[in-house]
């Protein structure tokens, strides 16, 4: 039997929550949690919606962030920063995907043995997430990766820079790829200028961390899993814009802690503490302490 689970409303008109009742109508059943959705002003649920371009909505904002209980911006802005938005005009396939996000984060494993591992394909050349590539560093010299589509995307390891022209929901696409190491295409340098020319110039450790949050839904890489413990040196500056991450950024500076522990001292759910430690993976901040090897600093 699927759980059931309530999506509070705060601000959100009327309209919406028609688009949002019929969208849970004509998509029911098609996943494993079922979901209802309270009117606007109930904030009673297991995760709450409020819509951010009203002005109400948007002071409100700040302290439901705060809270433990899953937060979803609703609005226009591509750019809201937050970790759950769910863009106007309300999309079907964007809205089952934020609901399962959100059932997932409320299912978190007991401790770290029980955490679900993400799996990657072996070989020679495997078909990889661009995350895994670029924590391989699979690239020692300047490549594009591009699509049917014209979105591409070039990266300059040596330079420890990268450019694109694709827009956030491309990126998602690209971030959930795919790539298998030969099929990118090598730039000379002529080429590497002819792309990027008037481009604004972006740094490679960003998109290793945008590319490690969209690596699973609260699965860990394989490398996080099991008895292992994480801290962190620092605060990485790409968790400040998020106050989930940030919670356990600041939790992992006080000493080590497996992810169950750090999901605990940062009240942060699992969806947040396994998009936090791959991020962190991929980008090589963590400092891993592990039974058998003691403490060691990735990179």
């Amino acid at each position: 039997m699927n759980a059931t689970h309530r999506l509070a409303t705060l601000h959100v008109s009327s309209k919406d929550l028609k688009v949002l009742h019929s969208l849970l109508n004509l998509t029911g059943g098609q996943s494993r949690s079922e979901w209802v959705i309270g009117s606007d002003g109930d904030a009673d649920g297991d995760a709450v919606l409020i819509d951010v371009d009203d002005p109400d909505g948007a002071a409100a904002w700040p302290g439901l962030e705060d809270r433990p209980r899953p937060a979803v911006a609703l609005s226009r802005n591509r750019g809201f920063p937050a970790r759950h938005v769910l863009y106007k005009p309300i999309r079907s396939q964007q809205l089952q995907q934020l609901l399962g996000d959100l059932a997932a984060a409320d299912e978190a494993p007991a401790g770290g043995a029980g955490w679900p591992a993400l799996v990657f394909e072996q070989g020679d050349d495997p078909a990889l997430p661009l995350a895994e590539h670029l924590r391989r560093r699979s690239w020692d010299q300047p490549v594009l990766l591009a699509d049917a589509s014209d979105t591409w995307l070039v990266i300059d390891p040596g330079a420890g820079v990268w450019y694109s022209n694709a827009s956030d929901r491309e990126f998602d696409a690209l971030f959930h790829r795919r790539i298998r190491r030969g099929e990118v295409r090598s730039l000379s340098s002529t080429e590497l200028i002819d792309h990027t020319n008037g481009l604004e110039q972006q740094r490679l450790t960003n998109l290793k961390w945008r590319a490690g949050l969209a690596l699973s839904g609260r699965a860990l890489h394989p490398e996080l899993v099991g008895d292992v413990r994480f801290m962190l040196p620092q605060v990485p500056l790409q968790a400040l814009s998020d106050t989930a991450y940030s919670r356990q950024a600041r939790a992992l500076l006080e000493r080590p802690k497996d992810v169950a522990e750090l999901a605990d001292s940062s009240h942060a759910d699992a969806h947040d503490v396994a998009a936090f430690l791959n991020a962190c993976h991929v980008c090589g901040f963590l400092v891993l302490d592990r039974e058998t090897t003691g403490l060691a600093i990735e990179g």
